[in-house]
C-alpha cells in the first residue's frame, strides 16, 4: 500500500487518512518522544534549583515530604 491514503469528500477535499499499523504505531512514538523532550525542556527552564538525585531525595527525607 502507498501511503498514505487519503479518503477524499465530495469536493474533493481530504477529510480521512489511512495508514498501516506500522506507520501509525511509528507516529505515535515519536510523538511520544516529543512529549518527553518538550516536558523535559519545561522542566529544564523551570528549574529554580538542580539537585541530583540522592541529594534531592534526602532533602525530602528532611523536610517529611
Amino acid at each position: 500500500m502507498k501511503e498514505p491514503r487519503m479518503i477524499v469528500n465530495e469536493d474533493g477535499k481530504p477529510v480521512s487518512v489511512i495508514l498501516s499499523i506500522s506507520t501509525y504505531k511509528k507516529i505515535l512514538d515519536d510523538l511520544e518522544e516529543l512529549e518527553e523532550i518538550r516536558a523535559y525542556d519545561k522542566a529544564k527552564k523551570s528549574a529554580d534549583e538542580i539537585l541530583p538525585f540522592e541529594e534531592a531525595l534526602d532533602k525530602f527525607k528532611r523536610e517529611d515530604v
